[in-house]
């Protein structure tokens, strides 16, 4: 059995998420990973308002990613996204529960609702650079 290059694996994921971002909705820009990462310990993909974290595997613990999502983007005051996906999966989204009226947690989207979601989000801030 071939071993697996997990950092290669991150980094082929995060390129895949931007090209998912880049094909599902009208963006001003590719989003692009943030080489900085590693120096910073901050966030895989920066796109604001949104603050992307990847995680392309297998078994994921989705709590622990959670934090690190979170705590990345709040260095930045963006909005945390967790982005997971096992092989031949569609992906899944967790976003802050303070959304839902709770200030703890996260809540669990699939591709077509999260697309919903950012989507209404992306509308709302072209909104505010046109005004």
């Amino acid at each position: 059995m071939a071993r697996i290059n997990s950092r290669a694996k991150g980094a082929s994921g995060e390129r895949e998420f931007c090209n998912w971002l880049e094909r599902n909705f009208d963006l001003p820009t590719k989003p692009e990973r943030n080489l900085e990462q590693v120096r910073s310990g901050g966030t895989d993909i920066i796109f604001p308002p949104f603050s992307f974290e990847i995680k392309r595997v297998e078994n994921l613990d989705v709590q622990a990613a959670w934090v690190q999502c979170k705590v990345a983007a709040e260095k930045l005051c963006l909005e945390p996204v967790l982005a997971h996906r096992r092989n031949r999966q569609p992906w899944s989204f967790c976003i802050g529960a303070k959304h839902i009226g709770c200030d703890l947690g996260y809540i669990q989207f699939d591709e077509r609702v999260f697309k919903q979601w950012v989507g209404d989000a992306f509308e709302r801030q072209q909104r505010l650079h046109l005004a």
